[in-house]
């Protein structure tokens, strides 16, 4: 998400780096946001591709994925750019709204597409035999169209409409961080940092933590059941043996599926933490750290592709687009 500092200036430009460090970053950024790229491109692909993989989870990881490529290409490579060129926007202050509010937009989907994507995995592992009934195709498009228009209105219309603006600075700042064309970060007032941060970030991972709770409860209350059951040595019917090899399905995709959860916690709660403090605190968190917050979380977009190959399915779909 984009940076909530002052980059250490008042003047909008010069860092603190040489030549060679500049270069170093630059390189370091740009592979993340080429790898943030590739990665997410391929999982788009392989289930478009592969019908096998076109379950009501993987739309959930799609609509994911689409977040975490547009991030990369809309905004992370920008803010890499920035960063390159000394804390210098070429671009103008048109495109830097542009590019604040699909930073904010973009980062909200990701964390609403993981909250569906936990819920899909309650009901998955809760609910196992209602679950193909009620959690269909035509449902999990609605519930991806409804994430993207909720991030949108929570986002993109409150930057458009300068509700976001700090109106504490002083002049010389408010010019900077508002007005200069050739500067761009975001300066977030203190209602709209915690205001957003609650219900982009708090309240859905809130959420995803309870859901994975009771899922590892109730996963291992079958994981016993089932156990209890082979042990009495009675023959198990097709039908049960469908309903087993489908209820360990379910668990190894929970447990990858917690796996990004779990992994999106750690790369984005710094971010917000200091997103919510800073404000407050009138920006004593120094600008290096939450630059380091920010590509923390950046880099998250880069780590679900590597992640989804530890399954599978996924796997092997990887391997044939690559090297068909």
């Amino acid at each position: 998400m984009t940076t909530n500092l002052t980059n250490g200036t008042d003047d909008g430009g010069g860092g603190g780096y040489s030549l060679a460090g500049y270069i170093v970053i630059g390189i370091v950024l740009y592979f993340i946001v080429v790898l943030a790229i590739a990665g997410n491109a391929l999982v788009i692909a392989s289930v478009l591709v592969f019908r096998k993989l076109r379950t009501v989870t993987n739309y959930f990881i799609v609509s994911l994925a689409i977040s975490d490529l547009l991030l990369a290409m809309f905004v992370m490579d920008f803010n890499a750019c920035f960063i390159v060129l000394g804390d210098y926007w070429p671009f103008g202050k048109v495109f830097c709204r542009f590019y604040i509010s699909m930073d904010i937009m973009l980062c909200t989907a990701s964390i609403l597409n993981l909250c569906l994507i936990s819920l899909d995995r309650y009901w998955a592992i809760t609910s196992p035999f209602s679950y193909y009934q009620r959690v269909n195709a035509t449902n999990a498009i609605i519930l991806i169209v409804l994430v993207w228009v909720v991030s949108f209105i929570i986002s993109v219309l409150p930057v458009m409409l300068g509700l976001h603006v700090d109106y504490t600075l002083d002049d010389e700042l408010f010019q900077l961080f508002y007005e200069e064309p050739t500067f761009c970060v975001l300066i977030l007032s203190e209602w709209y940092a915690f205001g957003s941060s609650v219900i982009s970030f708090f309240i859905p991972i809130f959420i995803m933590g309870y859901t994975y709770a009771r899922i590892f409860i109730v996963a291992r209350r079958q994981a016993r059941q089932i156990a209890a059951y082979n042990n009495t040595g009675q023959r198990i019917q097709g039908t049960d043996k469908k309903v087993q090899g489908s209820m360990r399905r379910e668990r190894k995709a929970t447990k990858t599926l917690a796996i990004i959860v779990g992994v999106f916690i750690g790369c984005w709660l710094p971010f917000f933490i200091v997103n919510v403090v800073d404000p407050f605190c009138k920006r004593c968190v120094p600008p290096e750290f939450i630059s380091f917050t920010v590509w923390l979380g950046y880099v998250n977009s880069a780590l679900n592709p590597i992640i989804y190959a530890q399954n599978k399915s996924f796997r092997n779909a990887f391997k044939t687009i690559l090297f068909c």
